[in-house]
């Protein structure tokens, strides 16, 4: 059977919609329009969820382009449309919750609204992904959607604090599974790079990883209320739980802006946003101070960051917030690492 047609038959689809305040009605059908421009060769209408996450600029957009997929398809996509804007993470679990009660949906693959995600992407992820199902003889696994430069996609200080946070992901995790004689498994994502994309927001899942992404971020949002966990944790929160629990990840290159389409990030606030993320996951795996202070360190002393105008400061905001909220009484200066440190 061709990859397409198989795909039409087993793959579900989320697109989380949300814009800022600041984009016109044709700007949102331009990157909507253009996100969902042939994605029914692999996708079935039934099986395409776009969830418009609280955000009513966008429901003529969506609602046209919506129109203009069903003109092509035969058929109308689901739409969604959430009250209340609740983050990506609420999306991607109402979206896949949806899809998941199809129980010819086996794998569910998640796509952002700005046009970042080229639809032709997919058949390859998709082929990887029943490659290591067959392979593992398992469902545990999940594929990463990975980008040639992060830092060219996302501007640099974003990109190297994206690598900062994998390799304090990575280590952290292997340190929690050792104590149960456990490693992640990096056979199919080491030929990227010594850490993963993990932060990429195009993934490809499993049922089984999909319903334990699912777990984790309905999980995160009851244990810290407080922590609004799916604005920020719709990539991190699986990523760490989906590991720890013993999935394997799968990688491949994929196209990627030469820019953000898109983003809520300014660069004043990434040291709060990373800062936020590794305090949940030094908290959440119950990682030992000196350890965790080890880790956070070896991350921080060879990250390009530092280079940067802002980039001492920001790493040194960092280290400051993270040790301060889960080690308050360990000293918040940075050590000496050689030469300079940050």
């Amino acid at each position: 059977m061709p990859a397409s047609d198989l795909m039409r038959r087993q793959l579900g689809c989320v697109v989380p919609v949300w814009y800022p305040d600041t984009m016109g009605e044709d700007e949102m059908r331009g990157y909507l329009s253009a996100t969902l421009a042939d994605a029914e060769l692999f996708i079935a209408p039934e099986r395409l969820a776009l969830v418009v996450d609280g955000c009513p600029r966008a429901l003529s957009a969506t609602y046209q382009a919506a129109d203009a997929f069903a003109r092509r398809a035969g058929a109308d996509p689901l739409v969604i449309v959430k009250q209340y804007n609740e983050g990506k993470g609420a999306a991607v679990c109402d979206g896949f919750e949806r899809l998941l009660a199809d129980e010819q949906v086996k794998a569910l693959a998640v796509r952002d609204a700005d046009a970042d995600h080229d639809i032709y992407d997919l058949p390859q992820m998709f082929r990887l992904l029943a490659q290591m199902r067959d392979q593992e003889r398992s469902d545990d696994v999940f594929v990463l959607g990975c980008r040639g430069s992060v830092t060219r996609s996302l501007g640099y200080a974003r990109g190297t604090l994206e690598e900062v946070l994998n390799r304090v992901t990575v280590q952290a995790v292997n340190l929690h599974l050792a104590g149960q004689g456990r490693a992640i498994d990096e056979r199919y994502t080491g030929r990227y790079g010594p850490f993963g994309d993990f932060q990429s927001g195009y993934k490809l899942y499993t049922r089984a990883s999909a319903a334990a992404t699912i777990e984790a971020l309905r999980g995160a949002e009851e244990r810290w209320p407080k922590s609004e966990v799916m604005r920020w944790g719709s990539e991190f929160v699986p990523t760490v739980e989906l590991l720890t629990r013993g999935f394997v990840a799968g990688a491949i290159y994929r196209l990627a802006w030469d820019g953000q389409p898109q983003s809520s990030f300014g660069e004043d606030k990434l040291p709060e946003k990373h800062s936020r993320q590794i305090i949940w996951l030094f908290q959440h795996l119950n990682t030992p101070a000196d350890a965790a202070e080890t880790v956070l360190d070896n991350a921080l002393s060879v990250s390009e960051y530092a280079t940067a105008p802002a980039g001492e400061g920001h790493l040194a905001a960092i280290r400051e917030q993270v040790m301060a909220a889960c080690y308050p009484d360990r000293n918040v200066e940075p050590p000496a690492s050689g030469g300079d440190f940050i």
